[in-house]
C-alpha cells in the first residue's frame, strides 16, 4: 500500500524562527502531537513535539511560575529545540517500508517528502496502524483461520482451492516466514451460506497445520496450540 493513499497531505508546518508559544497553540488548535519544521523552500529542517514543550511547563502552579514559563516559551524558537534534520520518507515507498523505518529508527511519525526533499506530507503511527489493520481485513465481518505450513510453493494454493471449493470470498491472505522452513499464514474469508462456513472450518480441520479458526466472532484452537497450565 502506498504511503500516498495514507498521508496526511495538509500539514500544519512552522519556521525555525516560530516561538514555542506560537508552537503551543497551534498544536492545541489543530489538536495535534508534531510540527515539522520547514524553511523557505519547503525543506523539512526539524521536527517540534508537544513532548518538547514540556520541559518549558511551570513546575509548580504559583503565579510567578506561570508568568517565567510562559516568558521563555514566547522568547524561545522552534530552532532552539526541535529535533534536527528528522527521518523522513519518500512519498513513493509503501506504508510496510515506512512501518519498519519508523520501527528501525524508534519514531512515531514520518514527514513525507518528494524529490526535492521538500514536505507534501505526515505519516504518523496511527496512519500505519489503521493501514495495516485494513490489509488485515479485521475491519471487515468474516471468518478466520491460522495456519502453519511448510514455506514451499503450493501449500498456500492447497489452503485457498478449499475455499474455492466452497463457495468462500477471500478478504485477505497474510503470510510470514517462521523458523524451520516454515510459513505462517492467516486467511480471512466470508459467505452468507452458513453450512458453506461450517464445511470450509471441517475441510481446514482435516488439514495439517491448522492453528485456529475464528467463527461467528469466537476463537477456536487446536489442541496443540492451547497452553499447557
Amino acid at each position: 500500500m502506498l504511503i500516498l493513499d495514507w498521508m496526511k497531505p495538509h500539514v500544519v508546518t512552522v519556521s525555525p524562527e516560530t516561538t514555542l508559544l506560537q508552537c503551543k497553540k497551534l498544536l492545541r488548535d489543530h489538536h495535534i502531537n508534531r510540527l515539522p519544521v520547514v524553511d523557505k523552500d519547503k525543506v523539512v529542517v526539524g521536527l517540534i513535539s508537544s513532548s518538547d514543550l514540556k520541559a518549558y511547563s511551570p513546575l509548580h502552579t504559583t503565579g510567578y511560575e506561570i508568568l517565567e514559563a510562559m516568558d521563555i516559551i514566547a522568547e524561545t524558537k522552534a530552532k532552539d529545540v526541535m529535533v534536527v534534520a528528522p527521518t523522513t520518507i519518500y512519498y513513493g515507498n509503501t506504508v510496510e517500508q515506512a512501518a519498519k523505518l519508523m520501527f528501525d529508527k524508534h519514531v512515531a511519525c514520518l514527514p513525507v517528502v518528494n524529490e526535492e526533499d521538500k514536505l507534501v506530507g505526515i505519516l504518523t503511527g496511527w496512519d500505519v496502524f489503521h493501514a495495516l489493520l485494513t490489509i488485515s481485513g479485521a475491519e471487515q465481518p468474516g471468518e478466520e483461520a491460522g495456519f502453519v505450513v511448510p514455506n514451499q510453493p503450493g501449500t498456500i494454493r492447497a489452503l485457498l482451492d478449499v475455499l474455492k471449493a466452497n463457495g468462500m470470498s477471500v478478504i485477505s491472505v497474510l503470510s510470514a516466514t517462521v523458523e524451520n522452513g516454515m510459513r505462517q499464514v492467516k486467511i480471512r474469508f466470508r459467505s452468507p451460506n452458513p453450512a458453506a462456513l461450517d464445511a470450509t472450518i471441517e475441510s481446514f480441520k482435516k488439514l495439517d497445520g491448522l492453528r485456529y479458526w475464528l467463527r461467528d466472532g469466537k476463537l477456536h484452537m487446536t489442541n496443540e496450540e492451547r497452553p499447557k497450565a
